[in-house]
């Protein structure tokens, strides 16, 4: 690992990171502050309902519970946009962290310098992954936070942990597909437009499956089949084998990004 580039991937990134932190932190206290207002309104919710199509219910992860706890109405949204917008950022600085070398033409500069290309991986890998965890700590932060101050009612935090964990798993397994996609695809493109496909796509295919039980089977092919957050679900917990099996495909995915890595031919 090389400290100064470590440094100087953290501070190239710091912009980014505030601002996706500070949309990502609006969107979560605009959920959990409203929820009140929203469970004053609990029986026309409920009616109105009981008048969707269930498959909309299903598709959106949604029931008449989900208006009851604060948890349940956080979950919703949790698992749709804010999972969603922590992976489009994860995911998208793992895309650029390498290739933006190329793309701004520094690379000739930083490969003169007595570093392999193995510490150069490590390194920015290592500040994707801080810059990861530093993301998802601040929203996991105040959502804890906001959610004890507008709760209402007593909220079972080892479900909150579960969703969040969950949320981290996805998280990771995005970022490294965002690695991999810039060992692909020329760094002069902009990666925002294949990032939100992938992340929103995901999701949606999912929705898909759950929302129509002829086509069920398309579900398997998203990650966010494995990873659930509808915390009304009876025996709600983590599906381990499925988080191992995630994790191990990240990290093979960036096992064989670092092989593409290390016979590119980078130009700049």
């Amino acid at each position: 690992m090389n400290w100064n580039l470590y440094q100087k991937e953290l501070k190239r990134n710091r912009k980014n990171l505030m601002i996706w932190s500070a949309i990502v932190i609006a969107f979560t206290l605009m959920i959990t502050s409203i929820f009140p207002y929203m469970k004053g309104m609990g029986d026309d919710i409920t009616a109105l309902m009981d008048k969707m199509p269930p498959e909309l219910g299903k598709a959106l992860g949604m029931d008449a519970n989900t208006w009851s706890s604060i948890l349940g109405f956080y979950s919703t949204y949790y698992g749709i946009y804010i999972i969603v917008l922590v992976s489009i950022f994860t995911t998208s600085t793992g895309a650029t962290i390498i290739s933006k070398e190329e793309k701004d033409q520094t690379s000739e500069f930083l490969m003169s310098k007595p570093i392999s290309r193995l510490d150069i991986f490590k390194t920015k890998m290592l500040a994707l992954f801080t810059l990861s965890m530093i993301m998802y700590i601040i929203q996991t932060t105040v959502a804890l936070v906001s959610i004890s101050i507008f709760r209402g009612d007593p909220v079972d935090w080892d479900v909150f942990a579960i969703m969040h964990v969950n949320g981290l798993i996805l998280m990771l397994f995005f970022t490294s597909l965002g690695v991999i996609i810039s060992m692909f695809v020329t760094p002069k493109k902009n990666f925002m437009g294949i990032v939100v496909g992938i992340t929103f796509g995901s999701y949606f295919i999912n929705a898909i499956g759950q929302a129509a039980d002829a086509v069920n089977w398309i579900s398997y092919i998203s990650p966010f089949h494995y990873m659930s957050f509808i915390v009304n679900e009876s025996e709600y917990s983590v599906n381990y084998l499925s988080a191992i099996v995630l994790l191990a495909i990240g990290a093979g995915v960036l096992y064989i990004s670092y092989l593409k890595y290390k016979k590119k031919d980078i130009v700049g």
